[in-house]
């Protein structure tokens, strides 16, 4: 049965079920589950849903029915090759958000709530990522996605942090860099595209993978 996309209804039937009472307080909400499962998407291992559901969740649902539950895994699982759908596609990789920070520290945006699932779909497959031939690239890329998470106090991030200017160049490219990393992390290596040059001053010390 060929792939069906999901629809308008069904995105907010998801959007609307990771939001409600029936979810764990931590459990992910839509954007940051994109972000989880667009990481899982460009993992070069595939990732069991048994093994991947459960962290969206953090503890299972108290799902009204049978029902219910299966069409919310189902409805995850879709999304999952949605984004991987688009990914393989020769179009630019949109966001589920507006690329910009939160105004306080007490709240983050929906970019940072996006780029902290990603993040965390990195620790889960982070061997995958963290090849030694692919190691330094990877870092590098990682970078813009790593200032707009909250998961980080690298010297190199904080400074970029401190700066409005330069913090709202590194997350513009957030969603090319997402389409290198697919090609990085998928690819022959001779067709591995080049790291970009962070808009900014840092220091020469080789990045530091992700922990």
């Amino acid at each position: 049965m060929a792939h069906q996309p999901l629809d308008d209804l069904e995105l907010e039937t998801l959007e609307d079920f990771l939001d409600s009472d029936l979810v764990h307080e931590e459990c992910q909400n839509f954007v940051m589950a994109h972000g989880f499962l667009t990481a899982l998407a460009i993992c070069p291992k595939l990732i069991s849903e048994s093994d991947w559901l459960p962290v969206v969740f953090e503890e299972t649902p108290k799902y009204e029915n049978d029902k219910q539950e299966k069409q919310m895994a189902q409805y995850l699982t879709r999304l999952l090759t949605d984004i991987q759908k688009e990914l393989e596609s020769e179009e630019g990789f949109l966001l589920p958000c507006e690329i910009e920070m939160g105004t306080s520290a007490d709240e983050l945006s929906e970019l940072q709530e996006w780029a902290t699932g990603f993040m965390e779909g990195v620790f889960m497959t982070e061997a995958q990522w963290f090849e030694s031939e692919k190691e330094e690239i990877v870092a590098e890329l990682l970078l813009p996605v790593m200032v707009a998470s909250d998961l980080f106090d690298d010297k190199e991030v904080l400074e970029i942090r401190a700066s409005e200017k330069l913090t709202a160049s590194c997350i513009a490219q957030i969603p090319e860099v997402v389409t290198d990393l697919f090609l990085v992390l998928r690819t022959e290596p001779e067709k591995k595209p080049m790291p970009k040059k962070a808009p900014y001053k840092g220091n020469n010390n080789k990045k530091k993978k992700a922990k």
